[in-house]
């Protein structure tokens, strides 16, 4: 990898010149799914026993797991687009023909992994007493903040390097989850920094779009997908040999059984 984040940001805007349209209709398409089904758990489970918050929560959790079945489906969709392939709308489905349970098994393991670095929020919120003093009170935030911080922290050493695991398995109709996850940590091996660089990048335009109540985030969501497509490319090689296909990436540097496919 030789390039920037500003060289992933200017392909990624050249892959979505003319494609706006169809980039935003599909991030919608991906995210009514997850809307509906935090709807559909709030009107299947409307009490507030513990029973119910617990069966409303699991059902969120399954529906998340189908969406992430189309969020493969939409950087199949991106991939097309950057490589200046037939896309379409229909590409989202692209995954529920092609094995979707190994979606479902690397995004499993995903949401595992982001409860474990949530655990130590909700012992702290929920098994330390805040005291009854103003000045205890202050200092149980304090710990409560620096616990946060911590959280966020555990969460990024663990998520980020799966963080091109999808691409890999939209890539890749023969790769199984948990191989995705495991390609995903040798490629990103020496990148997280650049990784993360690119995606706080975006951080001023995110603030920009909260402040016009998240319309602009119609366009910076698919144009920070284009942008990590770009970023995904460019581990793979592709930018510097243009003519050779992603197919010999992976029989120099994964086994026969996960040979690439576009």
């Amino acid at each position: 990898m030789k390039r920037n984040r500003k060289y992933w940001k200017t392909s990624a805007k050249a892959a979505l010149r003319g494609n706006w349209i169809i980039a935003i209709a599909g991030m919608l398409a991906y995210m009514a799914v997850n809307f509906l089904g935090n709807v559909l758990s709030l009107e299947l489970f409307p009490g507030n026993s513990m029973l119910e918050i617990a069966a409303g929560q699991i059902f969120v959790f399954v529906v998340s797991l189908i969406a992430m079945v189309f969020g493969t489906g939409y950087s199949y969709m991106m991939l097309n687009m950057s490589r200046g392939r037939e896309f379409s709308l229909g590409n989202l489905l692209y995954m529920f023909h092609n094995q979707p349970d190994r979606v479902l098994i690397a995004a499993f393991v995903m949401a595992l992994l982001n409860t474990v670095s949530q655990l130590p929020i909700y012992f702290a919120v929920y098994l330390t007493d805040p005291g009854s003093t103003i000045e205890a009170q202050m200092n149980w935030m304090q710990m409560i903040m620096g616990i946060m911080i911590l959280s966020v922290v555990l969460n990024v050493l663990i998520t980020v390097p799966l963080a091109l695991s999808f691409y890999l398995l939209a890539d890749n109709p023969e790769m199984g989850g948990v191989e995705s996850l495991k390609q995903s940590m040798r490629l990103m091996k020496g990148h997280i920094w650049q990784y993360l660089m690119l995606q706080l990048s975006f951080a001023p335009l995110l603030i920009v779009s909260l402040l016009f109540m998240g319309i602009p985030l119609l366009w910076v969501l698919p144009y920070m997908e284009a942008s990590e497509t770009a970023f995904y490319r460019d581990i793979l090689g592709e930018f510097d040999e243009p003519e050779k296909k992603e197919e010999s990436f992976y029989k120099n540097t994964a086994s026969d059984d996960y040979n690439a496919e576009a």
